[in-house]
Order: structure tokens, then C-alpha cells, then sequence
């Protein structure tokens, strides 16, 4: 439900309540380039698993912009930050998930790997390139490129880079609550009240919260490591993203289908879109709408059908190896080196990636540089880490994460080759 009061419009959202929009953050909204978030579910194929995550990138933005108007008020009442600079990473935080593509993770690993295209790299060309949007900015006297380097944590001004991006930043403010209350899953609920009320800045700059914060901080950081492995990390979830990104490879590379999906298939493609004001088109609509197209006049391989018709009966990879590592110091190292291993030897025995999927992905738990703040009694902030109470201390710093993923008809060929690679009987 949208209202009007005193020039400004009102949006009810589920976790925050009524979000104002007045001026840039209205007009922005209104464009459809924006608009198009509302077609881009905020965590792809998690709804395979938890029926209820059906939530988009257009809820979060407005749940973003929400955290960052309370804070820049705060901070601005504290005399930490500027009303100029506050408008701009309002207006940063409303645009920071714009460039996400399709079903989000689940098409960009497919861009990722062919082209190291990520969400971020088409965040800035729409910024800086769409018409819709950067007719909005300049209209009120903002410079694009000042935005994008907000979200992309390289502007002068570290506050505003920390407001956005760091560990505790106003997207992980948002989205670990949200996506909490659409899976059902509870271990993302954070105290985000307390942690607003006291947050601030310390002696030089850093986002800091004062001792007697610092269990809000704790729960916050056990919130991120228990959601990375019940959801955005759950072994069901990623097979389906990554049965995804197969189908829409195998899509492009088809050239009688490719035709449907262009200008979305590679980087000049959809730069082109976003100058010609068409990037708002390319959302889950269009891609669902082209897969059941496949399907419907039986267009492209067999092996393209067959993978569509799995994913549409809720059929996907079962993982046949995985292994999870917490450690201190990143070992991507040594288990892509195993990657490439199995890679090979799957290849060897005739299985193609279409069929089995390795998965590799380093995450970091505690960031080394923007690690959360403590500010202690006598008014010096240290690294969370630093406290020899604090829970977050012992925490590891990285979880990595190993996975083989295999279709149904070639599961036990499969186990049979990581068998012979890892020198023990491959079972989960």
C-alpha cells in the first residue's frame, strides 16, 4: 500500500514499516529501471527450499535506504556527518542492488566464470550509463560517478564507503533480518534496534559500537555464519543456482535460441542495454518466460530440455562429496588445486559438466579490515577480535566450502572416480 502526506509517499514494507520517499528517492524509485527489482527475487532459487522466500531486490533496496536514512540521521545529529554527504549514500544505498541480474547469484555465476562480469561492474554502468537513472541524478545536481564509487568502496570519504560496504553495513543490516522472516529460518535474527541506537564512529573514523553493544555485535556476526550455512550457502540451493546458470549457458550457446535472449549474453550486450535505457526488460520474467518457450516449442538439444524439464519438476545435482573447512587463513589454494584434479578426472571418465558440477567458494566470516570496532571504557576502539571475551574472537575467520554435485543417472560413476582421487569411499 502506497499513501501520500505532505509530498512525500509512503511504502509499508514488512520488516521496517512505512519507508517515506520524497525528491531523488522518489523519482528513482519511479523509474523502470528500478521498478524492474520488483521482477528479481533477492535470493534466487533459496524458494526451491523455503517456499516463502519469494522477497525481491526491490523490498531490500527500500529496506536499505530505510537503515541508511536512520543512521546519516543519527550521525548527523551526532555531527559526524554532513547533510550533503548524508544524500549521497542515501541515494547510494537506494541504487546499491541495481544491477543485479536475473534470479541475482544464480545467472551472475554463469556471467562470473565465462567473463568475470559481476552484479557490481553492471551496478556502475547503470548508474553512470542508464538514462533513466542518471537523468534523475544529474536532474538534482549529483555527479553518477560519486555514487557508484560509494558502492564500490572507493570514496574519499570512508565513512560513506563504511556505511555501505564493511562488516557490519547497512545491506547485511538488512538482508540477514528479511531474509530470515521470508525462510522461516531464525537464525538470522539480529537485535537490529540496539545496534542502530548506539553505532557510531570512533576517534579515527571507523564504525564502532560502545562495550556495552558488543552482544547485539556478537549475535549479529553468529547470525551471518548460521545463514551462510542454513541458506545462502545450503548444498540444495546452490544446485539448483548452479542447474541454472547450466540451462542459460547452454541457452546462449544455441544459436537459435541465443536470438531470444540477446542483448543479455555477454558483457557488451547488456552494456549496450543499459545505454539504451532496455536493461529494465532483462528480469526472472523474461528469463522463466524463455526456459517454458524451450519447452513449449521444443526448441534447442535434447540435453537442454531434459535439464529444463528437471528444473521445472523440482529435480536437481545431489551433492556426492562435500566437504566444509573453517579456518584462519583462506585455503582456496589447496582445494582448487583439488578442483582441477577432480575436473580432470571426471572429464577423462566422459562426464561432462552438464552433468556433474564442482563448486568451490572461499567465504569470509570476520573481514581483516573492516572487522566491527569496540569502543571500551576509556573511549578506545579496538577490533572486536581484540577483546579476549568477546565471542567473536574465537570465531574462525573463513569457511570453505567443497562440493561435487552429480545428476541421478551418472551418481555412482561419479562417486566412483572421487573414490579413486581421494583414496576412500566417497558418501555424504
Amino acid at each position: 500500500m502506497v499513501s501520500s502526506v505532505r509530498g512525500a509517499k509512503f511504502v509499508y514494507d514488512e520488516l521496517h514499516g512505512f519507508i517515506p520517499l520524497k525528491g531523488i528517492e522518489l523519482e528513482l524509485v519511479d523509474t523502470p529501471t528500478f521498478q524492474r527489482l520488483r521482477r528479481v527475487k533477492q535470493l534466487a532459487q533459496a524458494w526451491y527450499v523455503y517456499p516463502g522466500a519469494v522477497h525481491t531486490r526491490f523490498s531490500h533496496s527500500l529496506g536499505v535506504f530505510r537503515i541508511t536514512s536512520v543512521l546519516a540521521s543519527k550521525f548527523i545529529s551526532d555531527g559526524l556527518l554532513g547533510e550533503e554527504e548524508a544524500d549521497l549514500v542515501k541515494v547510494a544505498a537506494l541504487l546499491h542492488d541495481i544491477g543485479h541480474t536475473p534470479y541475482s547469484h544464480a545467472l551472475e555465476q554463469y556471467l562470473l566464470v565465462k567473463y568475470g562480469l559481476r552484479h557490481e561492474d553492471i551496478t556502475t554502468w547503470i548508474i553512470e550509463e542508464d538514462p533513466y537513472i542518471k537523468d534523475v541524478l544529474i536532474k538534482y545536481g549529483i555527479e553518477p560517478s560519486e555514487i557508484s564509487a560509494i558502492i564500490r568502496g572507493i570514496h574519499k570519504n570512508q565513512t560513506l564507503n563504511m556505511m555501505l560496504s564493511s562488516d557490519l553495513d547497512v545491506d547485511r543490516l538488512d538482508y540477514l533480518p528479511r531474509d530470515a522472516l521470508h525462510t522461516g529460518v531464525a537464525y538470522g535474527l539480529i537485535d537490529l534496534d540496539r545496534i542502530l541506537q548506539t553505532i557510531t564512529l570512533d576517534k579515527n573514523g571507523y564504525l564502532s559500537v560502545p562495550i556495552k553493544s558488543i552482544h547485539a555485535i556478537e549475535s549479529f556476526y553468529m547470525a551471518r555464519l548460521h545463514m551462510y550455512r542454513a541458506v545462502y550457502y545450503h548444498k540444495t540451493i546452490t544446485s539448483y543456482q548452479l542447474l541454472l546458470s547450466t540451462i542459460y549457458r547452454l541457452m546462449v550457446d544455441d544459436p537459435n535460441i541465443r536470438t531470444y535472449l540477446e542483448p543479455y549474453v555477454d558483457p557488451k550486450g547488456i552494456l549496450d542495454s543499459v545505454k539504451e535505457g532496455r536493461f529494465h526488460l532483462w528480469d526472472d520474467f523474461f528469463v522463466g518466460g524463455l526456459i517454458n518457450l524451450v519447452m513449449n516449442k521444443d526448441l534447442g538439444s535434447k540435453e537442454l530440455r531434459d535439464l529444463i524439464g528437471l528444473y521445472l519438476r523440482r529435480r536437481s545435482y545431489k551433492v556426492i562429496y562435500e566437504r566444509i573447512v573453517f579456518s584462519d587463513e583462506p585455503i582456496r589454494g589447496s582445494l582448487k588445486e583439488l578442483v582441477a584434479k577432480v575436473n580432470e578426472a571426471l572429464e577423462r571418465e566422459g562426464l561432462s559438466d552438464h552433468n556433474v558440477k564442482t563448486f568451490l567458494e572461499v567465504i569470509s566470516i570476520t573481514s581483516e579490515r573492516d572487522t566491527v570496532r569496540i569502543i571500551d571504557m576509556g573511549g578506545e576502539s579496538r577490533s572486536i577480535r581484540a577483546f579476549e571475551s568477546s565471542i567473536v574472537r574465537n570465531l574462525p575467520k573463513y569457511m570453505n566450502i567443497f562440493r561435487v554435485y552429480a545428476l541421478p543417472p551418472v551418481e555412482a560413476k561419479a562417486r566412483t572416480v572421487l573414490s579413486k582421487i581421494l583414496g576412500h569411499e566417497v558418501s555424504i
